[in-house]
């Protein structure tokens, strides 16, 4: 999936669902954000459902009995409000653990307005105004991430509450809106049985993996142009024949990195055939993209559905009890990108070592200026460190779904989608995935200078990247200075759109 156009400037909340563009633009760029009449509409019908409950003393969720393991114990109307504050504040207890970035705050409370403002929750206009307030005017409060198993971030959630009512949790800032007070029936609920949270820091590393997967595809045409390798394994013949639509699409995006190259004029291959990991790059990063595909639709589609419980139906006047906050098919769509990520990133870790190999590239070792003691990639021990990273890479890879094995609520909430977890550990793996195809590019670009292949032979979209690359280089004077990857692996994520990553 390539995707198009700019950022929004604007986004409103409660006419469309919210999509995952308009989520990085709220969190990166800070896009302007606003609540739609339609919104405000649902919003009040919503919560006249709730009132007319709380009015006839209907035995309901959340609304006039506790929740959890506590769900058969009713609460009387006159300590409702107190029963809401306590509540909030309960679940906001605090452990040590990595706070949310500011980016994935932001993201988190545009997707819970956004689901507010579907009128399936039941929570005060006034409430919702309090919280877009607090968006709007960048007065954020903190959020501790690492208590969720995946059936709602509650302990999160509630700490990002807190304020809401005057209390502290983390930053939580200090010249924003005024608290709204006490809490209404089902307000509490309402407010912590939310994977916001999860699906902010999700969204983003989405976001983020898109970037990685273009570079790591640049990496590979930067690398099979260093190498001098057979392009025709790349031809569109071959993506037809197979008639996967990633690889399809990869190998356009190849073949448009290597346009004008002279790859292609026959005798410059220097191999019959090359190693898989330059040979299978449109297969591997195929694959890939089709896992890309797959956790987009399901995060996309999640930004939008309902899963705090009771389910506030206001066409009918009806409340349902449910279980949407189960977060297994997030956790499977991002357990499966981060193992397509990670193979994306082995086989870079493979192509580093065969482009300084002399007995592939028919260079000197370690793409030395000669043989010899000193000089080169090996040199500056960019192998170990590519080495070092894809181990990283490859250990976040495995799959978190299935670790959760628990009994919390005397036994209530006996299984959970771990998605939280999985979210963490593809964060996890974006600092280092980053590095390798830092690394891969400037042996590429190394190989490419130590053949003195002139700029003008070379691939279309590979040329700016080597025009860049090659000056940040210590070519001829390794060992004078310490090399530092850093300004090489911020030129990269630049050059695709990550100007800062939410997550270093």
């Amino acid at each position: 999936m390539q995707l198009n156009g700019t950022a929004p400037s604007t986004v409103t909340l409660g006419d469309m669902p919210l999509t995952l563009r308009e989520v990085e633009a709220i969190a990166r760029q800070r896009a302007t954000v606003d609540l739609s009449q339609q919104g405000r509409a649902a919003v009040a019908s919503a919560r006249a459902v709730v009132d007319r409950l709380v009015e006839s003393g209907t035995p309901a969720y959340g609304i006039t009995t506790g929740v959890g393991s506590q769900k058969d114990f009713g609460i009387s109307t006159e300590a409702i409000a107190r029963y809401n504050n306590l509540m909030i504040t309960a679940h906001a207890t605090l452990a040590p653990g990595r706070d949310a970035p500011p980016e994935v705050i932001r993201a988190a409370l545009a997707i819970q307005l956004s689901l507010f403002a579907r009128g399936r929750s039941g929570v005060r206009l006034e409430l919702v105004e309090s919280l877009l307030a607090r968006l709007q005017t960048d007065d954020l409060p903190g959020a501790r991430l690492g208590s969720s198993v995946g059936a709602s971030d509650i302990v999160a959630m509630s700490q990002l509450a807190a304020p809401l009512i005057g209390n502290t949790a983390i930053g939580n800032g200090g010249g924003g809106p005024s608290p709204v007070g006490s809490l209404a029936a089902k307000e509490a609920v309402s407010l912590l049985n939310s994977n916001s949270l999860m699906l902010a820091e999700a969204s983003l590393a989405i976001m983020e993996a898109r970037a990685l997967l273009d570079a790591a595809t640049a990496a590979g045409a930067m690398s099979m142009e260093g190498f001098r390798g057979n392009v025709q394994s790349w031809s569109a013949r071959v993506d037809a024949a197979r008639g996967q639509a990633g690889q399809t699409r990869v190998g356009v995006a190849l073949r448009a990195s290597l346009a004008n190259s002279r790859l292609w004029q026959k005798g410059e291959a220097r191999f019959l055939q090359d190693p898989l990991s330059f040979r299978c790059i449109p297969q591997i990063h195929g694959a890939a993209e089709a896992a890309f595909d797959f956790a987009y639709g399901i995060f996309e589609t999640e930004l939008s559905a309902a899963c705090d419980n009771p389910l506030i139906d206001a066409a009918s006047g009806d409340f349902i009890s449910h279980g949407n906050m189960e977060t297994t098919a997030c956790a499977l769509a991002m357990d499966t990108l981060r193992q397509a990520l990670a193979k994306v990133i082995e086989a870079s870790g493979q192509r580093i070592h065969k482009i300084q190999w002399p007995g592939f590239t028919g260079l000197p070792t370690s793409l030395a200026v000669e043989p010899g003691a000193i000089g080169g990639v090996q040199f500056l021990n960019l192998g170990h460190i590519a080495g070092a990273n894809v181990g990283a890479v490859r250990q976040a890879a495995h799959p978190a779904m299935l670790n959760y094995s628990g009994q919390l609520d005397d036994g209530v909430e006996d299984v959970a989608g771990n998605a939280p977890q999985s979210v963490a550990e593809t964060v996890r793996m974006l600092v280092p995935a980053w590095n390798v195809v830092a690394i891969e590019m400037a042996c590429a670009v190394w190989a490419i200078h130590r053949r003195a292949l002139p700029i003008q032979t070379l691939g279309d979209g590979v040329r700016p990247l080597v025009e860049q690359l090659l000056p940040m280089l210590p070519i001829g004077t390794e060992g004078q200075r310490v090399f530092d990857l850093a300004p090489i692996v911020n030129v990269v994520k630049s050059a695709f759109g990550i100007s800062r990553s939410v997550f270093d």
